[in-house]
């Protein structure tokens, strides 16, 4: 079974093609607009893998990795953003725009295994 993964960002068109992109090679896939939605969307969803901007209005994915990672069985986090990687933090980081053969090796790697 492939892994769950939420798409949290705040422009419109990234979110829709990378959930449509992820949907295509099989993963089952939800999305959320901000920080905000998205902590809803982790408790009903229960994602494997967050995928999430870094820079959001609000609660950005800075925020999302903290609370990912506070979590008991929390899911795995791929930060992306336009601008450089955010200094001291160890996470796994896609630049924007995202080249798609980097993004599908991280989640792979990222991705804990479903049974």
């Amino acid at each position: 079974m492939r892994p769950r993964i939420l798409i949290v960002d705040d422009e419109p068109n990234a979110r829709s093609a990378l959930s449509e992109l992820l949907r295509d090679e099989g993963y089952d896939v939800a999305s959320a607009a901000d920080g905000l939605s998205a902590k809803r969307r982790i408790a009903e969803f229960r994602p494997d893998v967050l995928l999430t901007d870094v820079h959001m209005p609000g609660v950005g994915g800075l925020d999302l990795l903290a609370l990912a990672r506070a979590m008991r069985d929390g899911p795995e986090v791929v930060l992306m953003s336009a601008r450089p990687q955010p200094s001291g933090v160890a996470a796994p980081f896609v630049g924007k725009p995202i080249d798609i053969a980097e993004l599908l090796s991280i989640v792979e790697a990222t991705a804990p295994p479903r049974r």
